[in-house]
């Protein structure tokens, strides 16, 4: 099943159903209640303290919004409307779409595929989805031909770095390169509140970098292993890194002046992309790299030109 519902502005009635029926705080607690399991209407009654008929009422929005759906079914020898959550993520884009002359190419590269690394200090590895990829805390694991599968990767400090192939097509010139993944901090275990400093560079030009506040292994991530524990790295935050004629943004937040000429895209045979926690920055807090088959978001490393 696909768990993500995807709206933008260019489909105003749905966007806006969907805003109305999150909008209530009780409701938010209902899908909260339906992630673990689902439930009739009594039981959500029974346990958010509130009458049948307004658990009928928030049932109904919700399902109309397309974040739920309700089923008839016998429970205790008794007819009655089984609830179960659809969406666990909802994307929203708050801008309409504009004439857009210029093509766009996109790589879903997995988080294995990485040429060259260096995983320091005291905590590292890798997982597929299915175990351990060599031995936890073990550089030389890195260098596995099993690190393809790899769909967890982490260290407390190092770099992973990566050679794209250059899909823009000759005499085009790159207008835009975005790069999304999905990543937090390398606490020992997991720490909500620990805070890293994770660095993006292309072409061996600084890119900024993204402040993580955590490692987040308070709940389990939707798409985490069966296998992988509790009380470890669950989940990341997704983040995008922009780069265009105005500069280097991340999460459209602009990090850098260097526009995206000084990057060499178009006349390069690869593109190397390095991810980093240095030793020498305010919040060295290592890195977790999650691919489309952990954490909170189904993909890998998405990486799209525009040109």
């Amino acid at each position: 099943m696909d768990y993500l519902l995807e709206l933008n502005a260019d489909d105003k009635e749905t966007l806006c159903l969907v805003a109305r029926a999150l909008s209530v705080p009780i409701r938010v607690d209902i899908t909260g209640l339906l992630f673990h399991k689902p439930r009739t209407i009594l039981e959500l009654a029974r346990e958010l303290k509130i009458p049948a008929s307004s658990a009928g009422v928030h049932i109904r929005i919700l399902e109309e919004a397309g974040i739920i759906s309700t089923k008839r079914q016998t429970v205790d020898g008794v007819n009655a409307k089984m609830c179960h959550l659809d969406k666990y993520l909802v994307h929203m884009i708050l801008r309409t779409s504009t004439q857009n002359m210029n093509e766009i190419s996109t790589l879903h590269i997995p988080i294995g595929s990485y040429t060259t690394c260096e995983a320091a200090g005291q905590w590292c590895g890798l997982i597929s989805d299915t175990g351990f990829i060599g031995v936890e805390d073990d550089p030389r694991s890195f260098y596995l031909l099993e690190k393809k599968d790899a769909q967890l990767i982490w260290m407390e400090k190092g770099f992973l770095e990566y050679k794209l192939p250059n899909i823009i097509p000759n005499h085009k010139r790159c207008k835009q390169l975005s790069i999304s993944m999905e990543l937090c901090s390398e606490a020992h275990g997991f720490d909500e509140n620990y805070k890293s400093d994770i660095y993006l560079a292309i072409n061996d030009i600084s890119c900024g970098f993204y402040r993580s506040n955590g490692d987040y292994g308070q709940r389990r991530g939707i798409y985490t292993p069966s296998f992988w524990q509790n009380g470890l790295t669950q989940y990341g935050k997704l983040v995008t890194w922009t780069i265009n004629d105005q500069g280097v943004f991340v999460n459209m937040n602009k990090v850098t002046g260097t526009p995206i000429e000084t990057f060499s895209i178009e006349s390069q045979s690869h593109i190397l992309m390095r991810l980093e926690s240095k030793e020498d920055s305010e919040f060295c807090g290592g890195i977790n790299l999650f691919g489309e088959r952990a954490g909170d978001y189904n993909q890998a490393i998405v990486f799209t030109v525009e040109h």
